[in-house]
């Protein structure tokens, strides 16, 4: 009897220490959202960058004349392959540059993918080749990486020119139990430049920030809490923790009697 006065304190202390681990403001996202209601949307175009992979596509009113310029992808059941696609695709070297039929160089690193369109434009028009060319520019190899307390780590194609972080998120099948959602880290390379961001889940302020769509190349990192980390990976979330923990005492309670 005595053995059980003294364990029966300590399980409901442990029950409480471990629902009280994770806080209900810690787990759910955008908690002040309505104070953002019918906020301003700011975007910014994402920028060229060194290793991405260009799909360029040149028109003009007689197909003929602009075929010299387009580079043929191959097709597969006849429809053509994005893997092909990006095979066949304008490779951005890292000094910024696209090697592209009769024209030659051009340096396209740094700038959106709209004004790359008008600079391939310009080129056509002032060196006589084409009158009143149409000009596509479109990155093919969009992807992001996370790390982390997700459902599905890894490397994630996208085919916009950018997406939320709450896309990302969902592409990942979601947090984890155990991720700390008040510190996702955003890491971008700008401009030969690494750029490191810090986005709090539970508020909807980071909404209204461009800087926080996701863009080529992007990484997001999630970070595990305390007790995750502090287990090591041994353990996966407070439930099974509770679960190991119950089982223990139950059987310390059953060889007191």
């Amino acid at each position: 009897m005595n053995m059980k006065k003294i364990l029966l304190p300590i399980i409901l202390l442990l029950l409480l220490m471990f629902q009280s681990c994770t806080t209900k403001k810690e787990m759910l996202y955008l908690q002040d959202l309505d104070s953002y209601a019918n906020s301003n949307l700011n975007y910014v175009s994402t920028k060229i960058q060194p290793n991405d992979i260009l799909k360029i596509d040149i028109g003009d009113i007689n197909p003929l004349v602009a075929a010299p310029f387009n580079i043929s992808a191959g097709t597969t059941g006849g429809q053509t392959s994005v893997e092909m696609m990006k095979l066949t695709g304008y490779l951005v070297t890292p000094q910024g540059n696209i090697t592209m039929p009769i024209l030659n160089e051009i340096k396209v690193g740094g700038l959106t993918p709209a004004n790359a369109e008008l600079k391939i434009k310009e080129r056509l028009i002032s060196e006589g080749y084409l009158v009143n060319p149409t000009v596509q520019v479109r990155v093919l190899n969009n992807k992001f990486t996370i790390l982390g307390e997700v459902n599905s780590p890894g490397v994630i194609p996208f085919s916009e020119e950018s997406i939320s972080l709450l896309d990302a998120i969902g592409l990942a099948k979601d947090l984890t139990y155990s991720a700390v959602r008040k510190d996702i880290k955003l890491i971008r390379e700008v401009d030969g430049k690494r750029l490191v961001y810090h986005v709090d889940l539970t508020t909807a302020s980071w909404m209204s920030n461009p800087n926080f769509r996701i863009r080529q190349n992007d990484v997001i990192v999630v970070e595990p809490n305390k007790l995750k980390a502090n287990s090591g990976g041994l353990i996966k979330d407070p439930i099974q923790v509770l679960g190991i923990t119950a089982s223990l005492l139950a059987v310390v309670l059953l060889i007191a009697q």
